[in-house]
């Protein structure tokens, strides 16, 4: 979501600016590919093998930058900056590190509200603190070579076609439990397309995933559901190169989602407890499926009633209404560019 806010510095700022990102491990995997900054430096706060807090502390100070500008709404982060003696720190003004800055910008004025508006017009108007027009909303990724010889190997050891149709499904998320969708219900929704579509659905997961994954195969029952976790490495290249080659992309509020964004696939997002707005993208428009409870959205990652109905009662039958429709409509759409009128 950061990718927009991104893009403008690099195409936007004077052309002889060298532009650093820093970052832990995660985030500048999913960046990999994109030619916007000169330099990473990456870190892990207590990292033995990468630098830690102290370490980059160190190494920020060493390139003597002039400016440093937070995506991130965190005191550490601030602190870090500070400490690097970087005469310029600009970021949004909360929790409680306004102190710490140069440029505060203001969490809320007359016509926005960081606490409430989407993550990807809050990273913009930081761009905008830079001087950047920062227009462009669209978010954006790249592949490298490695990462799609690695999807093709990947498809082939576990058993799915190239050629045919793909389907990616993810169905879990790393932060909560009332953002994940039950082993049962994708199970018959990946069922239910892979017969009515005759497509290939991979099932996606990171590591800590695998047995999940396996579940939905197990519990699938048809040749044509297969779990990614078959396969012995799980970088994030392989995730972004794999659901590059999709025609259609089922998730819940998670990475793969914003990653199948940012590559322009069709997306159906599954949202339980987070409000969508907050997350809201402006590449090809996702579909949206959610229950609308009562109670819904709390924005808690943890369910107050101990129930996540949210999410254990989104059945598999709206989810494949859902799929159908968008997998449909791009069809129609690639058969008329393929042959126009």
């Amino acid at each position: 979501m950061a990718t927009p806010a991104l893009r403008a510095l690099r195409t936007e700022l004077a052309a002889d600016t060298s532009i650093c990102w820093v970052g832990r491990p995660g985030p500048l995997g999913v960046l990999e590919g994109l030619a916007w900054s000169d330099k990473t430096l990456c870190y892990k706060p207590r990292s033995k093998t990468l630098l830690n807090r102290r370490q980059l502390v160190g190494a920020l100070r060493a390139e003597r930058f002039d400016t440093i500008l937070y995506l991130t709404n965190s005191l550490s982060t601030a602190l870090i900056g500070a400490l690097a003696g970087i005469r310029r720190r600009i970021g949004y003004a909360r929790d409680y590190r306004s102190w710490l800055l140069s440029d505060p910008v203001p969490v809320c004025t007359e016509h926005h509200n960081a606490r409430k508006d989407p993550c990807i017009d809050n990273y913009l108007r930081l761009a905008q603190a830079m001087g950047c027009s920062a227009s462009d909303r669209r978010t954006e990724l790249a592949l490298t070579h490695d990462d799609q010889l690695l999807a093709q190997s990947c498809l082939e050891s576990i058993g799915l076609d190239i050629h045919r149709k793909l389907i990616v499904m993810n169905t879990g998320a790393a932060t909560a439990l009332t953002k994940r969708w039950p082993v049962e219900q994708a199970a018959a929704a990946a069922r239910k397309l892979a017969q009515d579509l005759d497509v290939w659905v991979l099932i996606h997961c990171g590591p800590a995933e695998r047995d999940s994954a396996s579940s939905i195969e197990t519990l699938a029952n048809d040749p044509r559901v297969r779990s990614m976790g078959r396969f012995e490495d799980l970088p994030l290249g392989l995730s972004k190169s794999l659901i590059a080659r999709s025609a259609l992309v089922v998730s819940t509020d998670s990475g793969p989602r914003h990653i199948a964004v940012a590559l322009n696939k069709p997306v159906v997002s599954l949202f339980g407890s987070i409000d969508p707005g907050l997350t809201r993208t402006y590449n090809v428009p996702e579909t949206i499926v959610t229950l609308g409870l009562d109670c819904q959205p709390c924005g808690s990652y943890d369910c107050r009633f101990k129930h996540a109905n949210c999410m254990n009662q989104l059945d598999s039958d709206r989810v494949v209404r859902a799929a159908k429709a968008v997998f449909g409509q791009s069809k129609s759409q690639s058969l008329h560019l393929a042959n126009p009128r």
